[in-house]
């Protein structure tokens, strides 16, 4: 089965607390199981910067659910592409919530998140191929 990978950044409408996070990984990790896709979810100041794997249409249509929930505005695809393999593969849908600064890789990821609000590249490189470099290594 040929696989893609969708990254897409939005904007939160409030803050999200970390029970609004929990609640959107848990029904993230049950709808998408079933349908066989992966990806992880990063959350920073108010921004969503998500990264989705599986077959090409059902990607397609999650995210134009996904584009109509109301936790969030001004979503923008920043990248669709094929992909060779999973970067995520062991996560029907990882959360990593950079607020709380815990990340091994903070630093790097909110700059990602600050090129991709601003639609800026990272040296010569777009921030989502940036990000799956970052999880690729």
């Amino acid at each position: 089965m040929s696989i893609n990978q969708l990254i897409y950044i939005s904007q939160a409408v409030r803050k999200m607390s970390l029970e609004d996070l929990n609640t959107i990984q848990k029904q993230s990790k049950s709808n998408n199981q079933p349908i066989e896709v992966t990806g992880s979810l990063f959350y920073n100041g108010g921004w969503f910067l998500q990264v989705l794997e599986g077959p090409e249409v059902i990607l397609n249509n999650l995210y134009n659910k996904i584009e109509k929930d109301p936790r969030h505005k001004d979503s923008r695809i920043l990248y669709n592409e094929p992909a060779k393999f999973r970067t995520f593969p062991r996560w029907s849908m990882n959360m990593v919530n950079l607020d709380d600064r815990q990340s091994d890789k903070y630093v790097e990821l909110v700059e990602v998140i600050e090129a991709a609000k601003t639609d800026r590249k990272i040296g010569s490189v777009s921030p989502a191929a940036t990000l799956l470099k970052i999880f690729k290594s």
